[in-house]
């Protein structure tokens, strides 16, 4: 068993340690050392899973150790300085924090009610991995888990002494207690602890040792439970010791503890549940009774005192009590950790201090917060934490600084944990811990100093740089939130905590339910089928989980997909429903975001079929903000593949035939997935989405007829066909042979529908409509995230239409991620992702307008006969997707600049992003020297003969030789990629809050000609080569490629000789070995073609 788990719940160990020990002084100009991965307070309160060599009254020191404390400039050791180095005498006030945190927060701002304390407490003790919550007191023992975790501890103290690492301070062996088998009977009585009382972590009361380390170390001792806190006594147990334990940890102490009698019940309950008040400042009742302490609250203003008489209730002035629990502000937060401020370290409570995992538990306990005892489980009780373990140190200052947008910051590294409290007035973020000790260099480096710091203090996060510890800051591996939604910033890298459980409703409160909604698939369910249940929100939930009570009013948990947002969508199947009356339910514990009655058949009913007069399919809803949402899950969904996966459907089909992603997978009950077969072009799939999922769910459907852009002239469209059509009217030329008329009659409807109507109409200038135009399908949107969901169109100038598919959200050390969707003009069906080389734009609306485009929705006209849709004035209103022309006010850099900040919210490392274009620019040099060696080898093996260039903007789509081995559109796209490299530098300068860098405007320029050195030196470093004419080889670095995009503007064609098609200087030794060029006409409208390339334009087609 590990070191830091032993206890289950709250294991740890303390030490005793003289303060009365000399110690030489010597100067700190280090940061601390927070004990490492293998520090003792990470074996005791503040977590850690190895030991090391704790320091002793005479350490045993190495050759070095002991030459650095002959120094009388480096001592081995000495007492801390009062203020650790880097610390400043205004950053230990509480003024200070309050006025630097109000600057930049509403300091009264409630990041979490009671409401929500409750639900985090009750969502701390679902079962989960590498966590174990307090103990609720009252609960049923469980006697066979008990036996199991003593069994468990002895064994492994008898592996700790049989290895060597442990002896006994009574004399070294394995103490008889140790080898004897008990088996103690279980009398559970609840006291209350009248003072101090240690607890052994195994049934002797002798120090544990470790050969050679500190004697001051025992590891035989777990915690202490301070005065007034509920303690179970379980059995006796020889020694004379008892088995006993507290809400946060467990283990052995004396028979003469100093414990109250037994509580009645009604005491007990409320001794451990409440209500309960703290004691503010100067309510000290008497000595037994310190500040902070939470005490059961009684009759008006009194408080309920254990003694060793029985309990007491005692009267208190009300403006001495503050009710617990409370909300929870920053400003509270800050006033209750600076109560504690230079109050004595105690390592596992030793001596009444507190080390740094007790001092959060009683911090957070003011509040009603209840936290595990030990650090790393801490560190994963908050609204939500961030694994940082990867992570740069820049970008987990950028985490941090995110993080404390949102709330309360706590700051793990192994062995240790950390308030945060801010950054300074330079700039320096800075935490409040309690500290046993740290590191720091001594002057002209002559080794290193370990001061003794032993109090609760203020420190920086350099505290420790460049001595064996290194800083917290590059040891810091989670950060942990107790406030708000995890927001753009954290989304990719947050891990929520579980939802609190959910009991079933009431009939009255299920209707009430709100801020969410459940759609229910297949439309009509049975015990046959799996029953789906999608939770769609366009507000983040938070923690929230689907609950299903079935039948038998048994609750059900199912595991769950989450997607977005926004919209947020969380998708949870049941197998095989049980007939009968379900109830799904959406929420977090007490908080019921939405709730539905469900009837499950125990046969299978397929929805009723439409009439034939009623359309293509009968409108049962509307397009309002719930449909929208689930829209955009749908969408999300479909195309929910690993990002790393390259992957390609040869038809759309393929995607909806797909069961688990398919969300509306046969919810009409007809089969109508099985056989369908759906093979959309590029223009054609946004529409074939929509469509599809409007048929699914009856929604309302249409589409306009459009001529095609010209230069200089937007296209213009009418409304064309809708949903409503009859039947009848649909072209009675047959069906293609991809779908069979023996499918069901709605089905053959839909796709004849689609084959014989959508896809006539459609092409790519349907997307490209002026942004002013109302007679449209698609209408701009704003750059915002919320606009932005799945399911938005990207037209880009040239007539390639993209749906987006997903948002990967920026992570803890990785980029976010936009994904797009679309189809090639044989219906293969693929995902690309977001970038100025793949989505295409041009504020330029002369010809058409390109960029982000939502669904105009149609809705029933006032005669109800026909479709009609919203113009442009009604559709500014329509939240979260107004319509708006902000993507074409500003210019080109202006629309990638916006779309960067949404894609990757947070500050980005700009050396870290910078070497990323680096590396996406080698790989497509790399991916062309294939393309052109290629190209190569086939004119070898047709002797060179020529082969045709086509005309005009076809040099960039069309068939045969040219379309297999000309690189028009790839070298296009590497002069695009070269331009993003070359001129990131300045876009940081443009936008250097974006990265992160802060300073004046000179300091601000040296960093940015930082950057350029250092994109220069990589461009020169990053190498490559290729085959010249002759079959040598010809070595080429990136920056020559960049230092040649001139030339590379005419470098696409294969009659041209290799070196030509790499740029090789004329004249020059690279060129020697050309022996042919493209023919003389060639050549000349290669010229004339020339802008599109140095423009980087692709002309519209």
């Amino acid at each position: 068993m590990h070191s830091d788990e032993r206890g289950g719940v709250g294991f740890n160990r303390s030490r005793s340690r003289s303060r009365s020990r000399s110690r030489s002084r010597g100067r700190g100009i280090g940061v601390l050392v927070a004990l490492g991965a293998a520090s003792l307070v990470a074996l005791l309160g503040c977590g850690g899973k190895a030991e090391q060599t704790p320091r002793s009254e005479a350490p045993v020191a190495s050759a070095e150790d002991e030459q650095a404390m002959e120094s009388p400039t480096c001592p081995a050791n000495a007492s801390a300085p009062a203020l650790p180095p880097g610390t400043e005498p205004a950053q230990v006030q509480l003024d200070y924090w309050l006025e630097r945190v109000g600057a930049a927060h509403d300091l009264d701002q409630v990041l979490l009610s009671p409401a929500e304390i409750a639900r985090l407490n009750q969502a701390q003790r679902v079962p989960r991995e590498h966590f174990h919550a307090q103990r609720d007191l009252l609960e049923p023992l469980a006697e066979d888990e008990i036996a199991r975790d003593i069994d468990e501890r002895v064994l492994w103290y008898r592996e700790r002494f049989a290895s060597g690492r442990y002896e006994s301070a009574a004399g070294g062996a394995l103490p008889d207690e140790l080898q004897a088998d008990v088996k103690p009977s279980i009398r559970p009585s609840l006291r209350v602890a009248l003072g101090q009382v240690p607890f052994r972590c195994a049934p002797v009361d002798t120090a544990f040792l470790a050969p050679g380390g500190n004697p001051n170390i025992d590891h035989n001792r777990c915690s202490t439970a301070h005065a007034q806190e509920p303690v179970e006594v379980l059995a006796d147990w020889p020694g004379p010791m008892q088995l006993a334990r507290t809400r946060y940890t467990w283990g052995f102490i004396a028979d003469d503890a100093p414990l109250s009698p037994p509580l009645p019940a009604a005491q007990a309950q409320r001794f451990v549940r409440g209500p309960s008040v703290t004691l503010a400042s100067d309510a000290q009742l008497d000595d037994a009774l310190p500040l902070g302490r939470v005490l059961p609250r009684g009759r008006g203003d009194t408080v309920l005192v254990a003694t060793a008489d029985g309990v007491r209730e005692l009267a208190v002035p009300a403006q001495a009590l503050r009710s617990t629990p409370r909300p929870l502000t920053r400003r509270a937060f800050l006033e209750e950790a600076f109560r504690y401020l230079d109050t004595p370290y105690g390592y596992g409570g030793t001596g009444g201090g507190r080390d740094c995992s007790r001092l959060m538990l009683d911090v957070f306990e003011s509040f009603g917060i209840a936290l595990p005892r030990h650090s790393a489980w801490q560190a994963r009780a908050g609204s939500y934490s961030i694994d940082v373990a990867s992570a740069s140190e820049t970008e987990r200052l950028f985490l941090i600084d995110a993080a404390a947008e949102r709330g309360i910051v706590l700051l793990h590294l192994p062995g240790h944990i950390m308030l945060y409290l801010g950054r300074d007035q330079g700039e320096r973020p800075m935490a409040m811990h309690a500290l046993a000790e740290y590191k720091a260099r001594c002057p002209a480096d002559e080794g290193e100093t370990l001061f003794y710091a032993d109090r609760v203090l203020v420190s920086d996060l350099e505290l420790g740089r460049d001595t064996e510890k290194t800083a917290f800051i590059e040891r810091i591996d989670r950060i942990t939130v107790f406030g708000e939604a995890p927001g753009p910033e954290l989304a990719g890298s947050a891990e929520l905590r579980p939802a609190a459980p959910m009991s079933a409703p009431a009939k009255r409160a299920c209707r009430r339910s709100g801020g969410a909604e459940l759609f229910v698939t297949p439309a009509q369910p049975d015990s046959g089928r799996p029953l789906r249940v999608v939770a769609t929100a366009s507000e983040n939930p938070g923690p929230a989980a689907i609950t299903l009570i079935d039948p038998s009013g048994t609750a059900h948990t199912p595991a769950m997909v989450q997607l977005g947002g926004p919209p947020y969508g969380y998708v949870a199947a049941i197998e095989a429903p049980a007939a009968g009356t379900w109830t799904a339910m959406f929420g977090d514990g007490d908080e019921l975001r939405a709730c539905e009655r469900i009837r499950v058949r125990s046969r299978q009913r397929a929805a009723p079929g439409d009439d034939d007069a009623a359309g293509v399919w009968a409108i049962r809803r509307a397009w309002d903000q719930n449909a929208e949402d689930l829209y955009s899950v749908f969408v999300e969904r479909l195309f929910d593949y690993p990002l790393d996966e390259d992957l390609t459907w040869d038809g759309f089909h393929h995607l909806v035939r797909d069961r688990d992603r398919n969300i509306l997978y046969d919810h009409l009950g007809h089969g109508e997935d099985a056989d369908l077969v759906l093979v959309p072009d590029c223009a054609d799939l946004p529409y074939t989405l929509r469509a599809y999922f409007a048929w699914k769910l009856g929604l309302p459907f249409g589409f306009h007829d459009c001529n095609r852009a010209r230069p200089g002239r937007p296209p213009r469209c009418e409304p064309h066909g809708e949903n409503l059509m009859s039947r009848a009217e649909l072209s009675t030329r047959s069906l293609s042979e991809r779908n069979s008329s023996d499918l069901h009659p709605d089905v053959v409807a839909f796709a004849r529908f689609l084959d014989r109507e959508l896809r006539r109409e459609v092409h790519s200038s349907s997307g490209r409509t002026h942004p002013d135009d109302d007679e449209t399908d698609f209408y701009p949107v704003p750059l915002t995230r919320s606009a932005l969901r799945p399911g938005t169109l990207f037209t880009d100038p040239y007539g390639h239409l993209l749906v987006i598919a997903d948002w990967v959200p920026q992570g803890a050390s990785s980029y976010g991620v936009l994904i797009g969707a679309d189809a090639q003009p044989d219906g293969t069906v693929g995902r690309r992702r977001f970038w100025r080389g793949s989505f295409l734009f041009d504020p330029d609306t002369g010809s058409g307008g390109a960029g982000f485009k939502a669904v105009r929705p149609w809705s029933r006209g006032d005669d109800g006969e026909r479709l009609v849709t919203s113009d442009n004035r009604s559709l500014r209103r329509r939240s979260p997707t107004p319509f708006s022309k902000q993507q074409y006010e500003g210019s080109i850099d202006d629309f990638y600049d916006a779309m960067a900040a949404l894609i990757n919210p947070r500050p980005l490392d700009p050396a870290a992003m910078q070497g990323s274009l680096v590396d996406a620019l080698e790989e497509t040099v790399s991916r062309r020297v294939t393309s052109v060696e290629n190209g190569e080898a086939f004119m070898r093996a047709r002797g060179f003969s020529t082969i045709d260039m086509p005309d005009g903007s076809r040099i960039f789509l069309t068939t045969g030789p040219w379309e297999d081995y000309a690189t028009p559109s790839r070298d296009l796209r590497l002069l695009i990629s070269i331009d993003t490299v070359v001129e990131f530098p300045d876009a940081v300068a443009r936008a250097p809050e974006r990265y992160g860098i802060r300073g004046s405007e000179a300091e601000i320029a040296e960093q940015i000609a930082a950057l350029r050195e250092a994109l220069a030196a990589a461009l020169a470093a990053r190498r490559f080569s290729y085959t010249r004419s002759d079959g040598s080889a010809f070595e080429l670095s990136l920056g020559d490629v960049v230092e040649r995009a001139k030339r590379l503007e005419m470098a696409y064609n294969p009659n041209d000789c290799i070196e030509t098609r790499w740029g090789a200087p004329a004249g020059s030794e690279e060129a020697k070995t050309c022996k042919r060029q493209a023919p003389a006409e060639q050549r000349a409208r290669m010229t004339r073609y020339r802008d599109w390339f140095s423009s980087r334009k692709r002309p519209a087609t």
